[in-house]
């Protein structure tokens, strides 16, 4: 079975941003990008590569038809303390997005809580994960 392992977020603020998922989500940096298209960094929990993009061109930031200089529009986080992992993500400067339909989610056996980061790229955080996750 194919496995996600790479995620790409663009942005402008290289520094802010790598601060905000080592500080916020726990991700460590694993490795530098320096292409003739593009500056950042490589950040990883170990299973899935997160790499955080500034790209130097139009060219190379133009994704689904249009340029994406910034942003993604979420992913998950799963997590094994939930008030924990809000206090910490909130501290490095996530908003919280409380939502309606939390309750309909929690019959389900997932609950997510949903931040806005850097970017304004939303991150979901769960105790359960989600359907097809182990």
């Amino acid at each position: 079975m194919a496995r996600i392992r790479h995620i790409a977020i663009a942005t402008r603020d290289l520094e802010a941003t790598k601060r905000f998922y080592i500080e916020g989500i726990g991700l460590k940096e694993v490795g530098k990008v320096n292409s003739p298209t593009s500056e950042g960094y490589y950040l990883s929990d170990g299973h899935v590569n997160l790499a955080i993009l500034k790209f130097r061109y139009d060219e190379p930031a133009t994704t689904e038809g249009a340029l994406r200089y910034t942003g993604i529009h979420h992913f998950g986080v799963e997590v094994e303390d939930m008030v924990e992992a809000q206090a910490r993500i909130e501290k490095a400067g996530a908003i919280h997005r409380p939502y309606p339909g939390t309750e309909e989610m929690a019959k389900r056996g997932n609950v997510e809580v949903k931040f806005t980061g850097p970017d304004g790229v939303t991150i979901d955080l769960s105790e359960h994960g989600w359907l097809g996750t182990k």
